[in-house]
């Protein structure tokens, strides 16, 4: 399959990550996507996947659009795009959301697992979540390409993987590309994949750097430095041999530079004769930086949070540098007196106040979407369930009785505890781990004179708000995984009891993992609770926050005032 991008635009939010992409990928070849973090490069991986849509622009595939299943992608992370209770269920997931027949989707299954090195007889009833992590990589490559796809996009494919298991999986890649899939390949790990790479493109700062062949790159380090890459160790080690004499053509692996040495060994210079660098100094950087081929760590930064800082620094940090104990305050007294509103006004005051304040931090539309998505859903039902009535109904739909009452008073429960929800929300996304727990511990801080060891109950709240993004996150990495499997669910249907019972178990096993993790580095600590500690953020009271502090209480006083009159 060929796919060819035309000046290809996207925006997070409206802030631009990807600009004026072009390509022209050829059937049948391993395209290699390299930049650094920030630069683009998933992003762009997501629009050649079919997993997200450019805002300008056009992505062809042979001319044209896609047909059903042919394009598949593998993620980085395994466990985020495992889902069912064996391997031959896994495949057969795909498969069914692809429209495979029944009776032809086992000869399927056991041909794409034989591809990837997984024999169906040893591994077609052994649960996807029990296997090593290789085992896991091949799994989700053969669910990709059980349905035959033209293109096959993977995402850091030998991340995590031990030096034995990448290579299995690399020769597996090169039998792939010799059936005449195309793969396209965002990686890091330029050692193993320039030498087996057709084509590569290189990002930086959502714009392409560089697009052609390896060899260019092999005699040309810059094209990689100067989009903040470092080069791969055998094009450093062959440009500082060469340059002694050592060798006679540039190598375009690291085993032709074994190869060539093989060849004319010589006793290896003196450490003093070595040049310091193995390039000449690139146009437009200083000399004290001209030797380096890896880019300060600010560089990379710079690369990657360029826009954002312009536009949404300014609001973040003003938050931010509030005092804990200020928005502490503020989350509780703004809940106890939502809590004690009971009329439509008030509540829509609440509200307003509170998209405010939302606006004002400067919290991206998108993040805020994705996290009230789950609860509308539910509050939605909730209001329905409350509108039944079976004594006397106002309104009758067949069977069921609605009540007008019900339905406002459910209204108004559902508008106050989602209220309650931004609150907490607003709070969790402009305070970070340290000044929230350190506000937290000296709110509750009296409690110590009843013996209660607040220092534990800081620490579990913390961590369990900190929880909550986390799991969302994750969420949305497994529905992705879902939808690039086959029909992508829309709207309410990616909640159905289907996608939900598919979602559970991988989401579960993700949250006990990451608990068991953290409490092996907090052990690995030496926490102990009965022990004082020093705090790493220290509670510092402001002008500033004495302002909110007096907006809060003169917010809350207004909103009671309504409350109470309405």
């Amino acid at each position: 399959m060929r796919i060819q991008a035309d000046q290809v635009f996207f925006r997070y939010d409206k802030l631009p990550v990807l600009t004026d992409i072009s390509l022209d990928i050829r059937e049948g070849t391993l395209t290699v996507l390299c930049g650094v973090t920030g630069s683009g490069k998933s992003t762009l991986l997501r629009l050649l996947s079919g997993l997200a849509q450019p805002a300008s622009g056009t992505i062809a595939f042979d001319g044209g659009q896609p047909p059903a299943g042919k394009v598949s992608m593998v993620f980085q992370q395994p466990e985020t795009q495992l889902f069912a209770g064996s391997v031959h269920k896994e495949l057969e997931y795909g498969l069914a959301e692809r429209g495979v027949p029944g009776p032809q989707r086992l000869e399927l299954i056991r041909s794409a697992l034989a591809r990837v090195g997984l024999p169906y007889d040893e591994f077609g009833r052994r649960s996807p979540f029990l296997l090593s992590g290789g085992e896991k990589r091949r799994l989700c490559i053969a669910a990709a390409i059980a349905s035959a796809p033209g293109l096959l996009v993977l995402d850091e494919p030998t991340a995590g993987l031990d030096p034995q298991a990448a290579e299995a999986l690399l020769e597996m890649l090169r039998g792939l590309r010799r059936s005449g899939l195309t793969l396209v390949v965002g990686t890091h790990e330029l050692d193993s994949f320039l030498p087996m790479a057709d084509k590569v493109i290189v990002m930086s700062q959502g714009a392409v750097y560089y697009d052609g062949p390896a060899l260019a790159l092999s005699a040309d380090p810059l094209l990689l430095t100067g989009a903040g890459l470092a080069p791969p160790a055998y094009i450093r080690l062959g440009h500082s041999l060469r340059e002694c004499g050592l060798l006679a053509e540039l190598p375009d692996s690291l085993d032709s530079l074994l190869a060539e040495l093989e060849k004319q060994p010589v006793a290896a210079p003196a450490a003093e004769l070595l040049p310091a660098a193995p390039v000449e100094q690139s146009p437009g950087r200083s000399p004290g930086r001209s030797n380096r081929l890896q880019p300060a760590e600010g560089d990379a930064v710079s690369h990657s949070s360029g826009p954002v800082d312009t536009e949404t620094a300014p609001a973040q940090k003003l938050w931010q540098r509030l005092d804990p104990r200020v928005k502490w305050l503020g989350m509780v007294l703004g809940t106890l007196v939502v809590l004690g509103m009971d009329a439509l006004l008030p509540l829509l005051l609440a509200a307003g106040l509170i998209a405010g304040l939302m606006l004002s931090a400067r919290i991206p539309w998108r993040r805020t979407v994705r996290f009230f998505r789950p609860f509308l859903l539910m509050f939605l039902f909730l209001w329905l369930l409350s509108s039944l009535s079976w004594s006397s109904p106002d309104y009758t739909l067949g069977p069921v009785g609605v009540s007008a009452a019900g339905m406002a008073r459910g209204g108004l429960n559902v508008l106050r505890f989602l209220l309650l929800i931004a609150l907490g929300f607003l709070f969790t996304e402009t305070t970070t781990g340290a000044p929230l727990r350190e506000g937290l511990e000296w709110g509750i801080a009296p409690l110590r004179k009843l013996g209660v060891r607040t220092r534990n109950w800081s620490l579990a709240v913390s961590v369990t708000l900190q929880f909550v993004p986390w799991i969302l996150g994750k969420l949305a990495q497994l529905q992705l995984a879902l939808d690039s499997r086959g029909r992508k669910a829309r709207g309410l249907a990616r909640y159905s009891p289907r996608q939900a019972a598919l979602l559970i178990v991988p989401l579960l096993i993700l949250v006990i993992g990451m608990g068991d993790e953290l409490a092996t580095a907090v052990e690995s600590r030496g926490y102990d609770p009965a022990k004082e500690r020093t705090p790493s953020y220290r509670l510092s009271w402001q002008n500033r926050d004495t302002l909110a502090l007096l907006f809060i209480l003169l917010a809350a006083a207004l909103l009671w005032t309504v409350s109470r009159f309405s």
